[in-house]
């Protein structure tokens, strides 16, 4: 395992942000951390989180919209500071990650790992620290759509000079034009560090978190909307709109959704700053929402066509064991007799519940009704095996 992780991402990632940490600590004995300080710290924290919501994920991942030169130069510095990698590097993991979705060659798929735990993780930040680095392996598809451009290639050649420039630098310089004096410079520094350092893990959030939890109106894999992250995100929330329209330059689509990205690059475009924004018409959008629908209700109606046959399997086997315990002692057969017949009873009451799903699978209430009679009947199944041991029933 030590073998396989890349150092510099481990450095970026890891040991970086344990650093920025420690120095936190010290200033905060030395000084008191104030407003100043506060401030820079959400300047690092939203000034990254739009570089690469508007830069690296909506304009060159997907292309959503169009600008000039120098919009996209000033977001490709800026993204730079944000320390997620080149933007060719970054455009490329991220249309792996659409092409193979929940797959074995999507790069960060939960689905790695059969462990939910070990899922989290390894699409949170295992990815990024085991491995070469994706630098060194960008897709070909990506080549041809943005290798073409000279500055993007100037970024790939160069990252890591721009990177500690605008991650180091220009922080500072921010600080102390802001208060004045080096101790500023130094707390632009450090501070603006930190909140840079926190949204690295809201971003990588969108890859873990919203491929475990959250709404699927629009597309029915992992991918989830997670409205209360949309404060953190300032839109990237809503990814499963993102995975079944990504083209579309809205994650969040209805006009009050909190998609700050959409609504910067909207007003871009009233300045002649972009233009060919990717819209999905409504009607597409509705289509999209019907079939999700139906695709979920047939999902549904296998697992519980597969609960039905479960319960009556259980049924089968305690009308079984049952019977074999006439074959026991009379005291084994008083106490457990009994308990079977319960069993069997509370089984019964199972699938009433499971007939009543049929009728209810168009609501969305059903789901979690047949998450609930899913954890009854293993708890019944593992009830049956605890009493056929205690009976020593084989």
């Amino acid at each position: 395992m030590i073998k396989k992780i890349n150092w510099p991402v481990f450095f970026i990632l890891i040991a970086y942000p344990v650093l920025l940490t420690v120095l936190a600590i010290n200033y905060s004995a030395a000084r008191s951390i104030g407003g100043f300080e506060v401030v820079l710290a959400i300047v690092g924290y939203y000034g990254s989180n739009i570089s690469v919501g508007v830069g690296l994920h909506r304009l060159w991942s997907h292309n959503t919209y169009k600008t000039n030169k120098f919009v996209e130069f000033f977001l490709a510095m800026i993204s730079a500071g944000a320390l997620q990698g080149p933007i060719l590097a970054w455009a490329s993991d991220h249309h792996k990650h659409h092409t193979y979705t929940d797959k074995e060659q999507d790069p960060h798929s939960p689905s790695k790992f059969k462990n939910p735990v070990m899922g989290f993780l390894w699409s949170h930040i295992g990815w990024m620290l085991l491995g070469e680095g994706s630098h060194k392996h960008i897709d070909r598809v990506t080549m041809v759509k943005l290798g073409k451009s000279s500055m993007l290639r100037w970024q790939l050649k160069y990252y890591w000079q721009i990177a500690a420039f605008m991650s180091l630098v220009v922080p500072a310089i921010v600080g102390y034009i802001a208060g004045g004096d080096l101790i500023s410079a130094y707390a632009g520094f450090l501070f603006i560090g930190i909140g840079r350092t926190l949204q690295q893990h809201a971003t990588f959030c969108v890859n873990s978190l919203c491929h475990f939890v959250g709404s699927r109106k629009y597309y029915k894999g992992t991918a989830g909307d997670i409205w209360w992250m949309a404060i953190f995100l300032l839109g990237e929330n809503w990814h499963n709109f993102h995975h079944a329209f990504p083209s579309d330059y809205r994650n969040g689509s209805r006009w009050h959704q909190f998609d700050v990205h959409k609504w910067i690059i909207y007003l871009m475009s009233k300045v002649g700053l972009a233009w060919n924004l990717e819209r999905t018409p409504e009607v597409r959008v509705q289509a999209r929402i019907n079939e999700t629908k139906n695709q979920m209700i047939e999902i549904r109606k296998e697992k519980l066509q597969s609960l039905q046959m479960k319960a009556e399997q259980l049924i089968e086997n305690i009308h079984v064991k049952t019977n074999e315990l006439e074959n026991s002692s009379e005291n084994i057969r008083k106490q457990l007799k009994k308990s079977f017949i319960e069993l069997q009873d509370s089984v019964k009451r199972i699938t009433e519940q499971l007939h009543s799903a049929s009728v209810q699978l168009t609501e969305k209430s059903s789901e979690k009704l047949l998450e609930m009679v899913a954890s009854k009947l293993q708890s019944s199944e593992n009830a049956i095996y605890k009493l056929c041991n205690k009976a020593r029933i084989n």
